[in-house]
């Protein structure tokens, strides 16, 4: 089937990708015009704020190792960091691995239990990490956590392109990474506080800290699956028991119909995953550069978040406040992010800030490397908080980026599990680049995340050069119809 679309050069996508069929060819017509708007603000006011406070349980329970680490951990339990990084990295292992086998799940059972089943799964694992006597224990639970938790973002992310259209799609998944980025922000403080607890009951503050946060999961865990909608336009949340629903009829059908006509493929609801579609995938060069630019530059994010509390307070600082300021610079990326999504939506083009983002980490991990570690503590510590500032907005941001481009429904879940089993990877990785042997200076660990933030770098202007080069290819000259086949 061809086709033909009138495009200007600033809604040009930077891939040539397939348009949706008229509204004629699905037997869909466009009844609405200023509801539309009302309609997604009130998607975005339900649906978001849940999926966000799901994120915000993952994030806690995968990253207060950080916190930990400044507790008694390694001495309660006879270890090393060396060893606690293994436990991190057992613990990206499970993920990795069940990365697709759960988005496969998902697609057969739905994603209200599906997603649901992994909080409850994940929160008491979390729970009971704090009762751990040895460092076998520790390693089976950081292992179990991963495999709990294994695919519940490319599978919220799934779900949530199912409620959007396209150009819609950069916004809303950062808007569902804040759940993250507030974890990272808010766990520390919260973090903090239980520190205090240290003692308590017979409990050092880093098992306070499992305790309280793995339970803190199983409480948000009801909220979500009572409060989630269940499927694209239908919003009778469980504890409703289909008695009403968030959506009037009206509603429903605008959201319903608005997403079909932007990707008619939507209409077939849940969809089978087949050894084909993971094949075909893996086989897509574009798809495979994401992957690739999440791996390496997430490698050096990783390495150092996980150690950036540490580093803070050898500095001089106490393990309560040491806490408290790494929150600062999270705090502040979440604004940071919300301006490259914004102009990434407005401008129709994303590689241009996935690479923005990632040359503000090329320069500060330079500086925070160059900078001399016997400078004042405040000087120091002002550095490593400008290194922490972009966070992980270059992973989101690529992630929005890849989401838009996806042909199918099949190809979508596929490659969001794999770019999110890149960045997993990445903690693998990433959480040997600081050893005990390099502290406190880490001269060796910054030199490694600022190679890897310049290799990151190059991958993604080349991959931002291709998708310009192929829209140039697409719009032909200013004005004139571009044919896009099916």
């Amino acid at each position: 089937m061809s086709l033909s679309v009138s495009l200007s050069e600033k809604h040009i996508d930077e891939n040539v990708i397939d348009s949706p069929p008229s509204e004629a060819e699905h037997g869909i017509v466009k009844d609405w015009d200023k509801e539309e708007s009302a309609v997604k603000r009130k998607i975005d006011f339900i649906l978001l704020p849940t999926l966000a406070l799901a994120f915000f349980c993952l994030q806690m329970d995968r990253g207060n190792i950080s916190a930990v680490l400044t507790s008694t951990i390694t001495d309660d339990l006879g270890i090393t960091t060396n060893q606690v990084n293994v436990g991190t990295q057992l613990l990206s292992a499970g993920i990795v691995l069940s990365e697709i086998p759960s988005n496969i799940v998902m697609q057969r059972i739905g994603p209200r239990v599906w997603l649901s089943g992994q909080l409850f799964a994940w929160g008491l694992v979390a729970t009971f990490q704090a009762f751990v006597q040895s460092y076998s224990a520790y390693l089976v639970t950081r292992i179990l956590l991963g495999f709990c938790e294994g695919g519940f973002i490319p599978g919220a992310l799934y779900y949530l392109s199912t409620w959007y259209k396209k150009e819609e799609t950069s916004l809303r998944t950062s808007l569902f990474f804040y759940g993250q980025m507030f974890a990272s922000a808010t766990s520390s403080l919260i973090s903090a506080g239980l520190l205090r607890l240290s003692g308590s009951h017979g409990l050092a503050g880093w098992r306070w800290i499992f305790l309280v946060e793995g339970l803190l999961t199983l409480f948000i865990g009801i909220f979500f699956t009572l409060l989630v909608p269940p499927k694209v336009g239908d919003g009778r949340p469980l504890i409703a028991f289909g008695r009403w629903s968030y959506f009037s009829e009206r509603e429903s059908h605008i959201i319903r119909s608005r997403v079909l006509l932007d990707d008619p493929r939507k209409a077939k609801g849940h969809i089978q995953i087949s050894l084909s579609d993971i094949a075909n995938t893996f086989k897509q060069p574009r798809i495979m550069q994401h992957v690739f630019i999440t791996l390496v530059s997430m490698s050096g994010f990783q390495g150092l978040t996980q150690y950036t509390p540490s580093m803070i307070k050898s500095l001089g600082f106490g393990a309560i406040k040491a806490n408290a300021l790494t929150s600062v610079p999270v705090y502040c990326s979440i604004i940071w992010l919300t301006i490259l999504s914004f102009a990434a939506d407005w401008t129709g083009h994303r590689g241009p800030f996935v690479l923005l983002a990632i040359t503000w980490n090329v320069i500060s991990y330079v500086c925070l490397k160059t900078t001399a570690y016997d400078t004042g503590k405040w000087h120091r510590y002002g550095v490593i908080a400008v290194a922490n500032v972009s966070y992980c907005s270059m992973h989101i941001l690529n992630v929005g980026w890849l989401s838009v481009y996806c042909r199918t429904p099949q190809e979508r879940s596929v490659a969001m599990a794999l770019v999110v089993m890149a960045a997993n990877c990445a903690g693998i990785s990433g959480s040997q680049i600081f050893r005990s042997s390099d502290a406190p200076k880490y001269v060796h660990g910054l030199t490694a995340i600022c190679a890897l933030a310049g290799a990151s770098w190059g991958l993604t202007a080349i991959l931002c050069a291709q998708y310009y080069i192929r829209r140039r290819k697409a719009s032909g000259h200013d004005g004139e119809a571009l044919a896009v086949s099916d």
